[in-house]
C-alpha cells in the first residue's frame, strides 16, 4: 500500500524538554566573551585588591593578638584596629552614654529633672576620649556604666538622644566658626534605633568581662567586635574596587547577548529545538553570572580563606563562619538585579551600542539625580529658614540631615545596592530607608523579568 493511502495519523511521541539546555548556551557565550582582551585585563585588575585586603586582614588579626603590646612592630596594626573600632556608631554612642552615666548615682536621679523640665540639657557632661587619645590607648568600659545603659528606659533613651543631638549641633557650630571654608559634613544625627542598638551592645558586652575585673578592657572589646571588623574589610572590598569593575564588565557583556540574537535572527536556530524560553533566559543570565562570580564572589571567598590561613589564631574561624554565607548573599544582591536590567535593555533594541549606552547612562544619571535632588532639598530648607543668622551653619546642618535621611537615594543604583549589601553584612552604612531599597530592587526585577519574557517569546508567538 502506498504511503499516500495511509492518510494522516496521530503523532504519538512527546517532545522532551531537556532541563540542561541552558548550559550549552552559557558555555558558548562564555567562550566567545572571554576572547576579549579588555575583559581579561579587567579580571586581572579586579583580583589585585585580594592581596591588598588579605594583608589588611593579616594585620588586623595580628594586631588583635598583640593589642596590648607597646613594642614595635607588634603595635603597628593597633592604630588600624583602633580606627575600625572608633568609627563604629554603636561604640561612639556608648562612649557618649557612659560619660552621661558618670554624673549620677542612679538612672532616675539623672533624668528626673530633665524629663520634668523639658530642657534640652543634662548639665556639664564630661567629654569622651578624643580620636588621638583613643588611638594611643584604646578604650574600655566600666561594667557599672554598661549596666547603667542597660537599665535605661525608652523615655530616658529619648532624653539622652535629644541631648546628644544638641551637643553634636553645638560641636558643628563651633567647628564652622573656626573654619570659614566650612567643615566636612558630619554624620551627627542620631536616631532612636541607633540608641536602642547601642543599649543592646551594652547588654552583650557585659558577658565579655572574662577576668571579672569589672572593666571591659580594649582587648575584650576588640574580641567582641572581631566579626564586625572582618565584615568591614569584606564590605569595603565588595563596595569599592569590585563595584566599578562589575559595572564595566556587565556593560561589555550583557548588551550584546540578546540584541545580537535579534539582529542576526538567531532565535530561529534556538527555537528549532524544543527549548523553553526560561532555558534561553537562564543560559544568557548564566553567562553574566559566571563572570560576575569570578569578579566578586570567588575573590571575596578567597580573601576570607587567605585571612583565615594567615591568622595566628584559628579561633577566628569560630566567630566568622557566617561571613562566607553573607558574601554569597551580598553577591547575589549585586548580580541578579544588575544582570536582569542589562539583559532587559539588550532585549529592547537590535543595536548593542544603544543598550550599552543605556546601561552606563542609568548609573551616571541615577547618581547625578541623587546628588542634584539632595542639593535642591538642602537649598529649599535654607531658603525656608533664611532668617537664620548663621547661614553657613544652617546650610551645613540641612545638608547633613538631607544626606543622612537619603530621601532620594533610591534614584542611585549604586546607593541602593550598597544599602542592601551593608544590611547583609550588618554594617551601619545605609543611606535612607532600607525597606525602600528592597522594594525598589524587587520592583525592578519583576518589571525586567516581565519585559524579558515578552521579548524572548515574541519570535515564536503566532
Amino acid at each position: 500500500m502506498g504511503i499516500n493511502n495511509l492518510g494522516y495519523r496521530q503523532w504519538r511521541l512527546e517532545p522532551k524538554n531537556n532541563s540542561g539546555q541552558w548550559k550549552t548556551i552559557a558555555s558558548f557565550g562564555i567562550s566567545v566573551a572571554w576572547r576579549s582582551k579588555w575583559l581579561q585585563r579587567i579580571f586581572i585588575a579586579a583580583w589585585i585588591p585580594v592581596f591588598v585586603m588579605g594583608f589588611i586582614l593579616f594585620m588586623v588579626e595580628q594586631s588583635i593578638q598583640d593589642i596590648d603590646s607597646d613594642d614595635f612592630p607588634a603595635n603597628i596594626g593597633r592604630f588600624a584596629v583602633s580606627g575600625f573600632v572608633y568609627q563604629r556608631p554603636e561604640i561612639r554612642n556608648l562612649m557618649e552614654l557612659t560619660q552621661i552615666s558618670k554624673l549620677a548615682n542612679g538612672v532616675n536621679d539623672l533624668f528626673s529633672n530633665f524629663l520634668e523640665s523639658g530642657k534640652e540639657e543634662l548639665g556639664n557632661v564630661p567629654s569622651s576620649k578624643g580620636v588621638r587619645q583613643f588611638m594611643r590607648s584604646g578604650i574600655d568600659f566600666e561594667v557599672k556604666d554598661l549596666q547603667f545603659i542597660s537599665n535605661m528606659s525608652d523615655q530616658q533613651l529619648r532624653a539622652a538622644l535629644t541631648f546628644l543631638n544638641n551637643k553634636n549641633l553645638n560641636t558643628l557650630r563651633r567647628s564652622i566658626q573656626l573654619n570659614r571654608r566650612g567643615p566636612a559634613v558630619p554624620r551627627y544625627k542620631l536616631s532612636m534605633e541607633k540608641m536602642t542598638y547601642a543599649q543592646t551592645v551594652a547588654k552583650e558586652l557585659l558577658d565579655y568581662d572574662l577576668n571579672n575585673s569589672e572593666v571591659i578592657e580594649f582587648a575584650e572589646l576588640v574580641d567582641y567586635l572581631r566579626p564586625a571588623l572582618w565584615s568591614e574589610v569584606l564590605f569595603l572590598f565588595l563596595g569599592l574596587p569590585q563595584a566599578f569593575s562589575v559595572i564595566i564588565l556587565i556593560g561589555m557583556i550583557a548588551p550584546k547577548l540578546i540584541s545580537r540574537d535579534m539582529k542576526n535572527r538567531s532565535f530561529l536556530l534556538y527555537y528549532s529545538r524544543p527549548i523553553a524560553p526560561s532555558q534561553y533566559l537562564l543560559g544568557k543570565c548564566a553567562i553574566v553570572w559566571t563572570f560576575l562570580a569570578g569578579l566578586t564572589t570567588m575573590p571575596a571567598l578567597l580573601l576570607y580563606i587567605v585571612g583565615i590561613s594567615l591568622s595566628p589564631d584559628i579561633s577566628v574561624l569560630y566567630v566568622t563562619w557566617t561571613l562566607p554565607i553573607k558574601i554569597i548573599i551580598a553577591s547575589m544582591i549585586l548580580c541578579i538585579p544588575t544582570t536582569l536590567f542589562a539583559l532587559m535593555l539588550s532585549s529592547l533594541t537590535r543595536e548593542s551600542r544603544l543598550a550599552s549606552f543605556g546601561w552606563f547612562s542609568i548609573w551616571i544619571l541615577g547618581q547625578l539625580g541623587y546628588e542634584l535632588l539632595t542639593w535642591m532639598e538642602t537649598e529649599f530648607r535654607v531658603t525656608m529658614n533664611a532668617n537664620d543668622s548663621a547661614n553657613t551653619f544652617s546650610k551645613s546642618l540641612f545638608e547633613a540631615e538631607a544626606r543622612q535621611a537619603g530621601n532620594w537615594s533610591w534614584l542611585s543604583p549604586m546607593k541602593t545596592l550598597e544599602n542592601l549589601q551593608s544590611s547583609v553584612f550588618g554594617i551601619d552604612r545605609e543611606v535612607g530607608n532600607i525597606d525602600v531599597s528592597f522594594l525598589v530592587v524587587g520592583i525592578v526585577c519583576i518589571i525586567c523579568l516581565a519585559i524579558l519574557r515578552r521579548r524572548i517569546t515574541s519570535p515564536i508567538r503566532v
